[in-house]
């Protein structure tokens, strides 16, 4: 089939010279002058190659089609051929080979501007973004007035998270070679560099170049929502959205934002208009449900109830409106009951109706359930981990610490595990062994909260190196800059050094972001009865006999040692 193709195709390259010729009649010639065959020619072997690598690759027998278009390369090479090579190679895994070819098309044609490309692209699939910069700045050296290597280097630097070395590359582009790819990518170097300002004016002069730069207004609005400046942020996004470009992201975008601006009403509207994609409607759903417009969930998720049946995507989002929006536990298992087996929710819906039973008062339900989803998801540490925590509440401590350090050894790495098992070794008093989990937590995720206050916390009760106690205590807050519990043991670390002013006023946030805690408020009594503030002690130490905590008479020898004295 193939050699019949290339001579079908020969012979018609050749008819119109022959046609020219018709006119003039041929010599008929004599067995003796008759001439032998012809060879082909080496453009006739190229076109036979190639043919035969274009009907192999059809057949899917990618190393045979190779060798073919190699043939074709030997005899009459182009720069298109070693990138259609290459490509083979590359989707073959055989990257070594990719670059090789890539580099020989780039020897033979070093000004090729897709070889260089293909090249760079190949080695940055690879992690090797170090080898694709080389290159490309190896190109430019000698081609200074293409900007498009200069994008791509920086790209793969911003690729490596080296942000500064990115703007460097796209600042030094001359103003008069720079266009709105430059402006765009110089945007995406300064927001990666937390330089929101700058980001942000590159972004705009991005879209004033070309008012349809799409992708630069969307990264407009998300710098403004990374400042936390929403007002613009939404004006960005509905101006997207009112110029027709009203996919998921950009609506789901206005969603969000619109609640942060708490117009929940206007964030439903957008929602309304994509009725019919129930995907968007359910995240939608859930971003109200998270942040508690449980009217307006309930405005997406009720007409889905009413469907028969209801769509087993929404009977988890179901189930969290009718615990959190209307109170009504047992509806809230109905729907989760009803969630397949099959359904990517169902691990979720066991979880959820563990906690729901447990609350209950329905302990034996709920340890049930638990025992049975240990079998149906034994590579879920999730499972363990609400077992213990059933253990624990039960105050059966030896249980829930077997039952940990069976998950341990299953999931070494897992922080929460960890996390747990140092909380159950101080419930059972072992607060050595409670400090080096917690230790342990923090050397796998420095940013692991909880753990840095416990370990603080720990620390300053001891009365041991309160320096680091406040260290630990500070970055715990860093992460979670409003809780209150955080605050507190702050507070009483700077009361531990004697740093009553500062004690003071951490201890005066803390009351405010979690005024229920009975500890804390016997802390403020603490510290207001060292700086004198005596009616300020005493208001500490009542509010803490109010809550009735766990130290109750300590807490009342300390309110009656103040005495009728007040100031």
């Amino acid at each position: 089939m193939i050699r019949s193709l290339v001579f079908w195709l020969l012979l018609t390259a050749a008819l119109p010279a022959f046609l020219g010729c018709a006119s003039k009649p041929a010599p008929v010639p004599t067995p003796e002058s008759t001439p032998a065959k012809a060879p082909a020619s080496e453009e006739a072997e190229a076109i036979y190659s190639y043919l035969a690598y274009r009907e192999l690759l059809q057949e899917q027998k990618t190393d045979q089609a190779a060798q073919e278009l190699e043939k074709a390369i030997a005899i009459q090479p182009t720069p298109e051929l070693f990138l259609e090579l290459g490509n083979i190679y590359w989707r073959a895994s055989r990257f070594s080979d990719a670059l090789l070819t890539l580099n020989q098309g780039l020897t033979l044609y070093p000004d090729s501007e897709i070889l260089l490309s293909t090249l760079a692209k190949t080695y940055a699939a690879q992690g090797r973004f170090d080898d694709a910069v080389l290159t490309l700045d190896e190109y430019r050296k000698k081609h200074p007035e293409l900007i498009d290597p200069a994008h791509e280097a920086a790209l793969y630097r911003m690729e490596q998270g080296e942000f500064g070395d990115a703007a460097d590359r796209l600042s030094a582009i001359p103003e008069k070679d720079a266009t709105e790819t430059t402006s765009f990518l110089l945007g995406k170097a300064f927001f990666g560099l937390g330089l929101y300002d700058k980001a942000i004016a590159a972004f705009q002069q991005a879209v004033v170049a070309d008012p349809e730069f799409y992708n630069a207004w969307i990264e407009l609005g998300l710098t403004y929502e990374a400042q936390k400046n929403y007002i613009d942020a939404e004006k960005v996004f509905s101006q997207l959205f009112d110029a027709g470009i009203g996919n998921q992201q950009i609506i789901f975008r206005l969603v969000d934002l619109n609640l942060k601006l708490n117009n929940p009403d206007k964030a439903l509207t957008f929602v309304q208009q994509e009725a019919d994609d129930q995907a968007l409607v359910l995240e939608a759903a859930n971003l109200f449900l998270n942040q508690d417009f449980y009217d307006h969930a309930a405005e997406l998720l009720d007409p889905l109830a009413q469907q028969n049946p209801i769509p087993p995507s929404a009977l988890f989002y179901l189930a969290v409106l009718e615990y959190e929006g209307r109170d009504n536990p047992d509806k809230a298992l109905t729907y989760l009951e009803a969630i397949p087996v099959s359904h990517p929710h169902h691990e979720r819906s066991l979880i959820f109706r563990i906690h729901l039973h447990y609350q209950k008062g329905e302990q034996a339900e709920a340890r049930a359930l638990c025992l049975s989803s240990l079998t149906l998801f034994p590579k879920q540490p999730e499972f363990r981990i609400i077992m213990a925590e059933i253990h624990e509440r039960e105050k059966q401590y030896p249980q829930a610490l077997d039952v940990l350090l069976t998950a341990t050894n299953m999931w070494p790495e897992n922080t929460t595990i960890l996390y747990r098992l140092g909380l159950i070794y101080d419930r059972m008093e072992h607060r050595d062994q409670a400090m080096i989990m917690m230790e342990k937590v923090i050397s796998k995720d420095p940013e692991h909260a909880n753990a840095l206050n416990f370990l603080g916390y720990s620390l300053t009760e001891k009365g041991s190196d309160l320096k680091r106690a406040e260290v630990l205590i500070q970055n715990a807050l860093k992460v979670e800059p409003d809780n209150g519990y955080f605050a507190d043991s702050l507070a009483w670390v700077y009361f531990k050094q004697n740093k009553l002013r500062l004690a003071w006023q951490e201890i005066k946030r803390a009351v405010r972001l979690a005024d229920e805690d009975p500890v804390i408020w016997e802390h403020y009594g603490d510290i207001a009865r060292a700086l004198n503030l005596l009616t300020e002690a005493r208001k500490g130490y009542s509010t803490s006999l109010e809550l009735e905590g766990d130290n109750v008479e300590d807490v009342r020898a300390k309110l009656n040692s103040l005495g009728g004295v007040t100031r």
